[in-house]
């Protein structure tokens, strides 16, 4: 196996060792409805939930706004990428899976001394265009340079420097997007789909692809088949639908078989002021929220098909 190495130095996401006041997201839409973005784990956002804005009908402008004085340090200064007399360009980057997209907003031109003011960065993701979760970064490029080549500096126009700070998530579809679903390589004769859990306390460790996913095998047969209608549209296929059903009340029926006796007495309390943190608490949401039947496995499967079914109905009614 061989490993391409760059011709020069690269920027190793600088920014996010800084104070986290130099680099700020914010979620908009053109339509004046608000796309809800509520932060998770400091790198990690969810959009549309307990929010009238859906990503079939409404477009997202992401903004990030980036404190001028470090961003120039990290790319002009002696540890930077770049020499003083280079054009560097910046923009947002998005990359999903589930989209099966990766696009690059427009390029801001930033030089070396000019005007100190903020740099804002944006890109726009059109209505039906996105679903799932992506990716967004702040990445650099570089334009001209004019100046005396300075070893380690890049010199070849167009060269990607790297990214400004660690890649953000987003979290797109509402109520559904924080379902944590993830892709690997399980091999063409392993399992089209499996659940991961890797929680020790569901109580205490939080609903996240660290302890809890849905894992696709992407390189099993059928794999294409979950995939075929999701790129441009809110409709899953029958068949992903079928295995998001049957995933989610595995969960279900496994945290209830880990609590006990507990989660009869979990489940009637109420529902945390806060965000979702916890997998027991994302549990009781998702029982409340689809009426689901627990009473038995064979019902709890039945159940979480007819409320994702229903949802799906839902969707198409309004789209």
């Amino acid at each position: 196996m061989s490993a391409r190495l760059p011709l020069y130095r690269m920027l190793n996401a600088p920014l996010a060792r800084s104070v986290e006041s130099e680099l700020r997201y914010v979620f908009l839409s053109y339509d004046g409805i608000d796309p809800g973005a509520r932060r998770f784990d400091g790198d990690q956002y969810a959009l549309g939930k307990d929010s009238d804005w859906n990503t079939a009908e409404h477009p997202l402008l992401i903004q990030c706004v980036i404190e001028r004085a470090p961003l120039l340090a990290s790319i002009f200064g002696p540890d930077g990428v770049a020499n003083n007399d280079s054009e560097v360009f910046l923009s947002l980057e998005w990359a999903s899976a589930d989209s099966c997209w990766r696009t690059l907003g427009p390029l801001h031109s930033l030089r070396h001394g000019i005007e100190e003011v903020d740099v804002v960065l944006s890109i726009e993701l059109k209505a039906g265009t996105v679903r799932g979760s992506g990716l967004l970064s702040a990445q650099a490029f570089l334009g001209e340079c004019p100046g005396e080549r300075v070893p380690g500096f890049a010199n070849q126009p167009g060269a990607r420097l790297g990214p400004l700070a660690q890649p953000v998530e987003v979290i797109i579809d509402g109520d559904g997007s924080l379902f944590p679903v993830v892709e690997e390589p399980l091999g063409s004769d392993g399992p089209l789909w499996e659940l991961k859990a890797s929680w020790s306390d569901p109580q205490n460790e939080p609903f996240s692809s660290d302890y809890v996913a849905l894992v696709l095998n992407s390189a099993h047969p059928h794999y294409e088949h979950l995939r075929d209608r999701r790129a441009m549209s809110i409709e899953q296929s029958p068949l992903m639908r079928q295995v998001f059903a049957s995933w989610l009340a595995l969960v279900i029926a496994q945290v209830k078989a880990d609590m006990g006796t507990q989660f009869d007495m979990y489940l009637s309390a109420p529902d945390a002021d806060d965000d979702i943190a916890s997998i027991a608490d994302a549990v009781r949401s998702f029982i409340r929220l689809g009426d689901l039947d627990i009473g038995s496995l064979p019902e709890l499967f039945v159940s979480t098909q007819r409320w994702l079914d229903r949802r799906v109905q839902q969707l198409e009614i309004a789209i």
